[in-house]
């Protein structure tokens, strides 16, 4: 369910839930890396992209980092403009003559697809027009709305707001159509396997949810690799495009901005991506480079 998040689905929470507690389990925060040189300091920090406004978790070594940083990079930027995302997903989503979603699930996935839409509170319809990787976007997003969560409560709206008030310059590692495109491409199969993957009941998502939460808020990177590693087992190709080609990609960036442009950068990317054997600091430490865990 959670590998479908990996991308920044556009949208925003229709309703609210009461904000995550901090807790003693979050008292640490969500971890935060640096990686340094002579004139450059680059921070590492893994997001939630949607979360229940009001969650805590700015906590003051965070904060301060951030503050610190004359540059925000994030993912992608741009996925709560319509005229950005709007033409972009016309173009890469939608084909003419596809089936029913439901013909695209095996049969005795039907009723649970069915549920799912029914919670969603999503058109049947509108997903049948879509390709598999954007009905499957689309439904988990509205899905995990109806639980209360949306990107004006997510990592990278709210240090963006923060960043344009500090007047800091924001950048992105990948544009919208690249990010969409990792989706777009992936065979029609592995498509289908992202939807099924995403089925489950909304009790269990709502566990998982909160469950990838909590460990994220008390920066516990070994449980967010768990629920990552349940995510992609037995879609080694499906985990290969969404992160690990990713990571390699971001780590190669990383390097290069040690190396070109002092400064200090606090790069916020999904958690996913800085948590397993295949996360973005494994790769730079396979460089060379030191990465401290910071909190």
């Amino acid at each position: 369910m959670l590998i479908a998040c990996t991308a920044q689905s556009p949208g925003k929470a229709q309703e609210e839930a009461p904000p995550a507690s901090a807790g003693p389990s979050a008292a640490r925060g969500p971890a935060l890396w640096a990686v340094k040189d002579a004139d450059t300091t680059i921070y590492l920090f893994g997001t939630i992209h949607m979360l229940p406004e009001g969650t805590e978790w700015l906590l003051p070594p965070i904060a301060k980092a951030f503050d610190a940083a004359d540059t925000l990079v994030l993912e992608v930027l741009g996925t709560t403009d319509p005229k950005v995302t709007t033409p972009i997903i016309l173009e890469m989503g939608y084909t003419p003559g596809l089936p029913p979603l439901a013909e695209r699930v095996p049969a005795d996935e039907r009723d649970e697809l069915a549920a799912a839409i029914t919670h969603a509170g999503v058109p049947p319809q509108a997903l049948d027009a879509m390709e598999t990787w954007l009905a499957t976007m689309s439904l988990s997003t509205a899905r995990i709305q109806k639980l209360g969560y949306g990107v004006e409560g997510g990592v990278e709206y709210q240090l963006s707001t923060r960043a344009t008030a500090q007047r800091k310059r924001i950048e992105a590692l990948e544009t919208m159509t690249e990010q969409l495109g990792f989706f777009d491409t992936l065979p029609e199969d592995e498509q289908r396997a992202l939807l099924v993957n995403s089925l489950d009941d909304i009790e269990e998502i709502d566990t998982v949810i909160r469950s990838a939460v909590k460990s994220w808020q008390a920066g516990d990177v070994d449980a967010v690799a768990e629920l990552l590693e349940d995510d992609t087992r037995g879609s080694p190709g499906l985990a290969k495009r969404l992160l690990t080609d990713r990571n390699l990609n971001w780590s190669n960036w990383i390097e290069k901005r040690l190396e070109s442009t002092p400064g200090t950068v606090f790069v916020a990317v999904g958690s996913g991506h800085l948590a397993g054997k295949d996360s973005v600091q494994s790769m730079l430490e396979a460089k060379g480079l030191k990465v401290e865990r910071l909190n």
